[in-house]
């Protein structure tokens, strides 16, 4: 009798271990969501072009849009550093993500260059183990869902500080509690090609919605409500770096040389070949000067190979001196020899 209970028992249990899939796929747990809305307070304002561009306001408002876009995806959590105008330190950033259990941390940021010269939109990462992996990954996804405005796609990058670790201190400080993260460079707020892509909270919200939408690809999530299911979103994942740890580029472009082909010095047109390479980030942008490097043309992207072909005109009948300068990845650059139109050629 004792063995045919045992045996009913066992019946028993395993029917009940039957039931059990489709309970634990209801009581999944949520992907949680922490976005940081960079800068705030008084004393942490942020980059500033006035009176139009305040740093901490504009990632406020993208921030806000981007949750309530994200908060309309299913199996997913979201929340933010701060509500207000308030001030964080870089560890409050990263400990209020952890509080809440987070499994990404989106750090929105708008950028500026010492020079005003720079452009584009870049994302920043860990540089070390499956914490560069999620960042790399992730920051490919988002600067693809930026292309749509026409910013150019700068990269997704990795700083060192001088004692070897992350650079940037959200990213360190997030690193040391177990929590990918990464800083999204929106664009520049002092560049002529850039701020206008900022200059309304319409389109501010549209780079909330396009973080967003970048996010549901990563974590694979749908909304009915917004039509969207990225349930099966196909994605390359970049692995962890050789070595552990992915380097960033610290030298500028090799091998630069310009040759001017051909120079008509009554119209003024000159056809200029420029090469360089750079093996660790790539070229990036070029410029050129016709005044021997007292001033320098706008930047323009560098498309193509190790060498680009490209036109310009100077005024008519003179003999300026002409010389470029070509900027890696990380925006290091190097200047090529110069050459008069007609003349010689000299490093």
């Amino acid at each position: 009798m004792k063995k045919k209970i045992t045996i009913i028992t066992f019946l028993l249990a395993v029917c009940a271990l039957a039931w059990m899939p489709e309970i634990q796929a209801q009581a999944k747990e949520p992907v949680i969501v922490v976005i940081d809305p960079g800068h705030g307070g008084e004393e942490n304002r942020g980059g500033e072009v006035l009176p139009h561009y305040v740093e901490k306001n504009l990632t406020l408002q993208v921030a806000q849009a981007m949750k309530q876009t994200l908060e309309q995806f299913e199996g997913v959590e979201v929340y933010l550093t701060r509500t207000t105008d308030q001030e964080l330190s870089l560890e409050q950033r990263a400990q209020i993500a952890k509080a809440y259990h987070a499994d990404f941390l989106f750090s929105l940021h708008f950028n500026m260059s010492a020079e005003h010269n720079l452009y584009g939109t870049e994302v920043w990462t860990s540089a070390f183990g499956k914490y560069y992996s999620a960042g790399q990954t992730f920051g490919r996804l988002q600067l693809a869902e930026m292309s749509q405005y026409g910013l150019y796609n700068k990269g997704v990058k990795t700083r060192l500080n001088s004692r070897g670790t992350d650079y940037y201190g959200v990213i360190r400080a997030s690193r040391a509690l177990d929590l990918p993260c990464v800083i999204i460079e929106h664009c520049y707020m002092d560049h002529p090609i850039d701020s206008p892509q900022a200059n309304t909270p319409q389109k501010l919200a549209n780079f909330g919605v396009s973080d967003a939408i970048a996010v549901a690809k990563y974590f694979h999530l749908k909304s009915a409500s917004l039509g969207l299911d990225f349930s099966n979103y196909q994605y390359s994942k970049v692995p962890a770096p050789a070595g552990g740890v992915a380097v960033p580029d610290s030298t500028p472009p090799e091998n630069v040389n310009m040759v001017i082909t051909n120079a008509d010095l009554k119209t003024g047109k000159v056809d200029i070949s420029l090469s360089a390479s750079d093996p660790q980030s790539g070229m990036l942008y070029y410029s050129y000067s016709i005044d021997g490097g007292i001033t320098w043309s706008v930047l323009t992207p560098w498309a193509g190979g190790n060498t680009i072909q490209f036109s310009r005109t100077v005024p008519g009948g003179s003999q300026p001196i002409i010389m470029c300068r070509a900027y890696n990845g990380y925006d290091y650059h190097t200047d090529s020899n110069f050459a008069v139109p007609g003349v010689f050629a000299a490093r």
